[in-house]
């Protein structure tokens, strides 16, 4: 399971997103720690109720353009990361995100 993990990450690390978008996994998961961390968690669960827990899969079926949409518009308590955070660093922490399964 590890290596699979390891072998996503580095596919995911050079991918692009479903909007066309470069993404870094490991930025994404800089950019996460500095932005996101504090509410959903180091490992995604969540630190708040009524938060999704990404560790669990929670709200990781979406798409990755209504994950963006979440993350740029904000999403119920959740700010807008519009002006904060570029669309390449949106996809990025979305692509971190699916790596906390």
């Amino acid at each position: 399971m590890q290596k699979f993990s390891i072998l996503l990450i580095l596919l995911l690390s050079f991918g692009v997103s479903s909007l066309g978008h470069a993404v870094d996994v490991f930025e994404g998961k800089q950019l996460y720690s500095r932005h996101c961390m504090g509410c959903h968690g180091v490992s995604g669960e969540g630190n708040m109720p009524g938060l999704p827990n990404f560790a669990q899969g929670e709200q990781l079926f979406k798409s990755d353009s209504e994950l963006q949409d979440s993350v740029r518009n904000g999403n119920g308590v959740m700010p807008s990361f519009i002006g904060l955070l570029t669309d390449d660093e949106i996809s990025s922490v979305v692509a971190y995100l699916r790596t906390l399964l």
